[in-house]
């Protein structure tokens, strides 16, 4: 028998333009990268909001303002996607980049997860303290603990 019937394995990476994610897919290139792989880039918008923060006494910006700094978010979202396939191009990567809008990207994550049948997941760490990670949670962390597939947490150098 060939090697060509080797089964593809979906791995997902999700980016958002921080050194962080740049520093999983490098990781990825350097330690894991096969040639049957398909890589989904996944790239979570928070939604903006018109509403101010409980306690504060602020105006509300028009719908107009709201709608365009949300559109520029899904704009430069999309870009990155891009920026992150044209890379992958370089080393023959079958890759996809995938935008979505959630307030919840730990949850997210986990339902590109499921919607992409990813076999594996290599996101970066932004490596907080345990006392910023208790109170702030992390996306890592969560991915980490619910996801049903191995985990790759890239820690900060």
């Amino acid at each position: 028998m060939s090697g060509s019937t080797e089964k593809s394995r979906v791995v997902l990476l999700p980016i958002d333009g921080s050194e962080h994610a740049e520093r999983a897919f490098q990781w990825y290139l350097t330690n894991m990268k096969s040639s049957n792989d398909i890589v989904k880039f996944v790239n979570i918008v928070e939604p903006v909001y018109a509403t101010p923060a409980v306690g504060l006494t602020m105006e509300t910006p028009p719908l107009t303002d709201i709608t365009k700094i949300m559109q520029d978010s899904i704009d430069k979202g999309k870009l990155l996607g891009k920026k992150y396939i044209a890379e992958a191009k370089k080393y023959d990567i079958n890759c996809q980049a995938f935008l979505h809008v959630d307030n919840r990207p730990g949850a997210a994550l986990l339902k590109s997860i499921e919607d992409h049948n990813a076999n594996l997941i290599i996101m970066g760490s932004r490596g907080l303290g345990i006392l910023r990670r208790t109170f702030l949670g992390s996306v890592s962390d969560y991915v980490l603990h619910h996801a049903h597939i191995p985990v790759v947490i890239v820690p900060p150098k």
